[in-house]
């Protein structure tokens, strides 16, 4: 049953960071910085739009099949029955009906429904820069926003206990930020490696531009994930010597240590190849540079990839606090 529930808690929290993240990277970074090549440039990375929406429709059937294996391993957690009792719907409705997770689960289920009717129409089209209703794009933005936030209702921070306000709105900033750096991570990789396969030369400015804007906006997001991962952890944890002397404290530890060794690569890509691809005049050196960052991003997102396993097992154990 604990190894469901953190597998399940692990899928589900990756696939609605990685929902989020696919529509924050498409305003914050494709769009803004496509704008600086001309149709031809946007037509030749089209490849790259319908990939983003192959993804995205695949994050969200991940999204309700791990909502389901998750509701069963915590139907089994309060009954205190096995996994096979817990396939009975009585449980199921008591656990819907008379507790705060399965209350918040119904109203996730209602919005995932919404999100559902949307998903034809969202995907049926060309994702190009300028081709499509902006209005669609902020309801579905709206929706998988919420899908993601609302977790923040089931895990510590909404345990009772004081300032609980402040520690859902924290977990809550902290959950979305986290979909834009580091899961965005992997949105870049994909960008880079379709520039590199392109026949036809994408213009440089475009890729300058959608790496820079990647840059700048990662950076912020790294200064509120600090932030609310401060927050976090001084109402979870709550003193110094929790942290090494329990066993929550030591995985959010290793959490730490993941998290500092991503920013030291972060901050090479920035500050150390970021320079030398701006300045870059020969299209063979402009290519290894790209390539080069690539490898650098995906050894970032492996590393997200395994704190977020480490986020859905300390989602299992009891905090110090």
């Amino acid at each position: 049953m604990t190894a469901l529930l953190i597998w399940a808690r692990a899928f589900h929290f990756g696939s609605g960071l990685m929902l989020v993240g696919i529509m924050a990277f498409r305003w914050l970074v494709l769009r803004p910085g496509m704008t600086r090549g001309n149709d031809g440039d946007r037509g030749e990375l089209s490849s790259f739009c319908r990939r983003l929406q192959t993804l995205f429709a695949g994050a969200f059937v991940v999204l309700i099949l791990s909502g389901m294996a998750l509701l069963w391993a915590v139907t089994a957690g309060m009954s205190g029955s096995s996994l096979r009792e817990a396939l009975d719907g009585g449980m199921w409705g008591t656990v819907l009906g008379q507790t705060r997770f399965g209350m918040v689960f119904l109203w996730r289920a209602g919005m995932a429904g919404g999100l559902l009717l949307l998903l034809w129409p969202l995907c049926r089209r060309p994702w190009q820069a300028r081709a499509w209703a902006a209005w669609l794009d902020g309801i579905v933005s709206a929706l998988v926003t919420a899908l993601l936030v609302s977790l923040s209702w089931t895990g510590h921070a909404s345990a009772g206990g004081s300032a609980i306000v402040w520690r859902i709105g924290a977990d809550a900033v902290h959950l979305f930020t986290a979909a834009i750096w580091p899961t965005g991570l992997l949105f870049l990789a994909m960008f880079l490696g379709a520039v590199h396969r392109e026949k036809e030369p994408v213009a440089s400015s475009i890729v300058i531009s959608v790496v820079e804007r990647f840059s700048v906006v990662s950076l912020i997001a790294v200064f509120v994930l600090a932030g609310t991962g401060t927050i976090n952890a001084c109402y979870i944890v709550g003193s110094f010597p929790a942290m090494v002397t329990t066993e929550y404290g030591q995985v959010l530890d290793l959490k730490l240590i993941l998290f500092v060794v991503m920013l030291g690569i972060a901050s090479w890509n920035r500050y150390r190849l970021l320079p030398l691809l701006f300045h870059a005049e020969e299209p063979l050196v402009f290519s290894l540079l790209l390539q080069r960052l690539r490898g650098f991003v995906f050894l970032e997102f492996g590393l997200a990839v395994a704190v977020l396993c480490l986020v859905a097992l300390l989602g299992t154990m009891p905090p110090p606090r």
